[in-house]
């Protein structure tokens, strides 16, 4: 899937799986988000959600920002409970099983793991920055 020739759900699919996977969803599992987007998403009624998504939707770093921020600041969101929709989908799908399961690792993989947590603690503490300064300082 090319998410630059798609729009709507398809292509909120796209951006969630990259970010959430590094790769595209099939088209399965892109519908399937559309359908839990139709029947359990909460609606973006605030115009800071809507600003959010939007903001979220411009690239995977863009949307690891608001996704950090919002864990923190309303982790209870409409715009968090998509990504979760997406996580969701992609989990029970069985062709990113290698995503889910666990594996071994050689203990060389610790320092990875650690520059991954350092850098999570820096996204977050962005993202909450961006998230609870959004429609103040920036537009």
């Amino acid at each position: 899937m090319e998410s630059a020739r798609l729009a709507g759900p398809e292509r909120e699919a796209c951006v969630l799986a990259r970010y959430l996977i590094g790769e595209d969803p099939r088209p399965e599992e892109a519908g399937r988000y559309a359908l839990a987007l139709k029947t359990v998403a909460l609606p973006l009624e605030r115009e800071r959600d809507r600003r959010l998504w939007a903001l979220a939707m411009r690239s995977t770093t863009a949307l690891g920002l608001v996704d950090a921020g919002l864990a923190l600041a309303d982790p209870y969101s409409p715009v968090r409970q998509r990504v979760c929709l997406m996580l969701a989908v992609l989990e029970a799908s069985p062709a990113h099983t290698r995503h889910f399961l666990s594996a071994a690792y050689p203990r060389a993989a610790l320092l990875g793991l650690g520059l991954r947590m350092a850098g999570a603690a820096l996204r977050s503490a962005g993202g909450l920055a961006l998230v609870r300064s959004w429609g103040i300082l920036w537009r």
